[in-house]
């Protein structure tokens, strides 16, 4: 028998979790839990073998839920758009259910958690290694989910051509469109892979990948030309740095 917690500060979605699972009768549901503190107490309490953990929580969130276990159970996460997940979960023996998620999809994930529990030790160890990358900040984002009206994309941090502000909005361009996000500038310069991306203003992020051309701009400045047309400008105080980091001995 496996056993399972559901944590989601989500009626609905825990409803939607219960429905899916009860399909399975080698599944057995400990409870739910609606906030971070409830998760901790219950997981701790009982040692489910699994828990379907939300990300975005009240009273701690899926990360700080995390470092408060005194057991180790399986980790499934479960959410909406949060690209730090996904970006920093994403291993083999790790899941996440993208909301909404079918039941086709969850198939899947109910087949993961078999093939994981069949070697435990070393899924374990994995979450381990994941937690601490988290930790220490050395998980970068390899994709970002945004909300476009009812429908969830994924981005592949390579097909963004930069990430920009503008009326107070935080929007993510890619060579085909535009899309808003709820994340902040500061926080995807601390998530994206430096090697790839530079904060060239204090309202844009370039990915160096997708620079086409660099243009004078009069009094030793420079515009930049992205593969989908769209232009930035480079702020004095970054200027150097982009110099140096795309090699512009000018």
């Amino acid at each position: 028998m496996i056993r399972v917690l559901i944590a989601d500060d989500e009626k609905p979605a825990r409803g939607r979790l219960v429905s899916f699972i009860s399909e399975y009768p080698e599944f057995l549901i400990l409870g739910e839990a609606s906030d971070g503190q409830e998760t901790v107490a219950q997981v701790n309490r009982f040692e489910p073998d699994v828990l379907f953990l939300d990300i975005q929580m009240p009273k701690n969130n899926g990360f700080e839920v995390l470092q408060q276990l005194t057991c180790d159970p399986v980790i499934i996460f479960t959410t909406a758009y949060d690209e730090y997940a996904i970006a920093a979960f994403d291993v083999h023996a790790l899941d996440y259910l993208l909301k909404p998620f079918s039941k086709e999809r969850f198939s899947s994930t109910a087949a993961l958690i078999r093939k994981i529990l069949l070697d435990p030790m070393d899924y374990k160890e994995r979450v381990r290694s994941a937690v601490g990358q988290i930790a220490s900040g050395d998980a970068y984002l390899e994709r970002v989910t945004v909300k476009d009206r009812h429908v969830y994309s994924i981005i592949p941090v390579q097909n963004i051509q930069c990430i920009k502000t503008a009326g107070g909005l935080v929007y993510i361009q890619t060579k085909e469109r535009e899309f808003q996000t709820d994340t902040t500038l500061n926080q995807f310069e601390q998530r994206l892979d430096p090697s790839m991306f530079m904060r060239i203003h204090r309202t844009a992020i370039v990915n160096l990948e997708r620079i086409e051309k660099i243009l004078p701009w009069g009094q030793g400045r420079f515009a930049l030309v992205l593969e989908n047309g769209n232009s930035l400008h480079i702020s004095r105080d970054r200027l150097q740095e982009f110099k140096s980091r795309v090699g512009l001995k000018v």
